[in-house]
């Protein structure tokens, strides 16, 4: 497994890529996000939920996480790091906010 950061020319790509790749199929992925600030400490989203889809709106500048039953939408994000395998799988990812908010999202 290789932890990178992914550039933001890149995301857009990187995540159709991925939902296309690995979402599309008839196994099930879980995903649990939670959200790290300094005023709040550590604000759990969601638990282990079903995720549809990781994408990312340039426009917008808007990344999108499509779980059951809900969207979880981080506007203007500054950096991504993911930790992937050999295959393009993603295990993590780590989202830094401009305010310096950070969503760990893990991925299984």
């Amino acid at each position: 497994m290789t932890s990178k950061k992914i550039t933001k020319r890149q995301w857009q790509k990187y995540f159709d890529t991925f939902s296309l790749t690995f979402l599309k199929d008839k196994q099930p992925e879980y995903i649990e996000i939670q959200v790290m600030s300094e005023q709040l400490g550590v604000q759990p989203q969601t638990k282990w939920t079903l995720l549809k889809g990781i994408s990312y709106d340039p426009k917008s500048d808007m990344l999108e996480i499509q779980v059951d039953k809900m969207e979880h939408m981080i506007a203007h994000p500054k950096e991504i790091y993911v930790n992937e395998e050999d295959n393009g799988w993603l295990t993590g990812m780590m989202i830094i906010q401009k305010g310096g908010e950070r969503n760990i999202i893990d991925i299984r």
